[in-house]
């Protein structure tokens, strides 16, 4: 299917009508004029097709220039050619900063391969609405060192601190991933041992956060699945459900997964703040269980207030949606990201929580925490049939173990997660 524009005898040059057609040229469904980007990705989703917005037809609804290449979109979803999008002034919108993503990069290789995650990643934004206070991601170079480009498109003053406030969307990526793997030579695509060809959707931002973010998503996934490249799909939203029709036609060549650090709602609100509930993200995994789609949890980071009988809830609950792995990681109290995680408990009033967390901030006490935790999760775990834990131990954990328990962490942390599918046909 592609897109198919007649001018209206009636208007001006830029006036005109636009359909969408089949390959007999019959027309599959009327889009009127000036149809927005939201109503064109959703037509890509009703009729399970991607539409390539290029060369079209489609003008900018700011200077009437055809869409040829780069474009982005206003906050309603009217097309802007890349000249005006780069020009426009961030919005507010529900009290978040939009604006279009200026990033020339479209799939990034990535060290998450040391995860046995992924070799590469593709973000579908910068920023992201959750807000999570633990958050990495601020601290990266990915967000540390585009301190000029954050401030001008979205007003940003301190990435880390109003993480959360901000989003950068890169509506046009279906279209450079569908450029970018049309020219690419599979014979010379990375593959390491742990990271196996794996392309992650997102590691930067959560690839369904909303509506917008998950049309770039399905584009990007569609042209991948087509392609035949592994794909992971990491997300805290419920909105993933929306595409379980494209993740069945992977044929098993994708996973999809979410982050559960704990099922105790209050606290993942608190350090959470605009995140869906833990609830809603594993009846996401069951409708996933339900559909034959390959899943996995993310059990991370999970937190200093947790004992036995916490963890065995949470593992119960993975148990019942029979993950291939569960990813394991405590949390890690280095940088300003767990500072904030302490004045989000205190302005919550949480004073057990905490408490506990503020023992984080001894070293000392940081490294029984994670000792503990790591070998308790996977103990209880071995009380189910059907988990596997895949834990990673930070590097500062290794450093500070010695003997037999440093080779077990440095062990961990070279193992390939215990995943059947994922291999990649390209």
């Amino acid at each position: 299917m592609h897109l198919d524009t007649e001018r209206d005898p009636d208007g001006g040059w830029y006036d005109r009508y636009v359909r969408l057609v089949d390959e007999d040229g019959q027309v599959v469904e009327d889009l009127g004029k000036e149809p927005t980007l939201d109503e064109l990705r959703e037509s890509e989703r009703k009729h399970g097709q991607r539409i390539n917005l290029w060369q079209q037809g489609l003008v900018c609804y700011e200077c009437g220039n055809q869409i040829n290449d780069r474009f982005s979109a206003q906050p309603d979803g009217h097309l802007l050619c890349w000249s005006c999008a780069t020009e426009a002034e961030g919005e507010e919108q529900g009290g978040l900063r939009v604006n279009a993503d200026p990033t020339k990069s479209v799939l990034s290789e990535s060290k998450l391969h040391e995860k046995s995650l992924c070799d590469y990643v593709i973000n579908v934004a910068t920023g992201c609405r959750h807000g999570c206070k633990f958050c990495y991601v601020p601290s990266t170079p990915a967000i540390d060192n585009r301190d000029q480009m954050l401030e001008d498109r979205a007003d940003v003053n301190d990435p880390q601190r109003d993480w959360g406030n901000y989003l950068l969307y890169r509506d046009d990526l279906p279209e450079r991933v569908h450029q970018g793997l049309e020219d690419t030579d599979f014979e010379d695509w990375k593959k390491t041992r742990r990271g196996r060809g794996i392309v992650m959707l997102s590691s930067g931002t959560d690839c369904y956060q909303d509506r917008r973010a998950a049309q770039i998503t399905r584009g990007c996934v569609q042209e991948l699945v087509e392609h035949g490249v592994p794909v992971r799909i990491l997300t805290r939203s419920p909105n993933v459900t929306r595409d379980i029709d494209l993740f069945k036609k992977a044929d098993g060549n994708l996973t999809v997964g979410t982050s559960i650090p704990s099922f105790d709602t209050s606290l993942v609100s608190a350090i959470e703040p605009n995140a869906p509930p833990p609830q809603a993200r594993w009846e996401a995994l069951n409708e996933m269980l339900k559909a034959g789609v390959p899943r996995f949890v993310s059990f991370s980071p999970t937190y200093p207030t947790m004992d036995e009988d916490d963890i065995h809830e949470a593992l119960s609950w993975f148990s019942a949606i029979n993950p291939e792995v569960v990813f394991h990681e405590p949390i890690n109290p280095r940088g300003a990201n767990f500072d904030m995680c302490v004045e989000a408990l205190e302005e919550a009033g949480m004073e057990e929580a905490l408490k506990e967390f503020r023992k984080l901030e001894d070293p000392k006490k940081w490294k029984e925490y994670a000792v503990d935790q790591i070998k308790t999760v996977r103990n209880v775990a071995e009380r189910f049939d059907n988990l596997e834990i895949h834990t990673w131990p930070s590097r500062d954990l290794v450093n500070q173990s010695t003997g037999e328990e440093e080779r077990v962490f440095r062990k961990m942390r070279n193992e390939v997660s215990p995943e059947p599918s994922l291999n990649g046909s390209n």
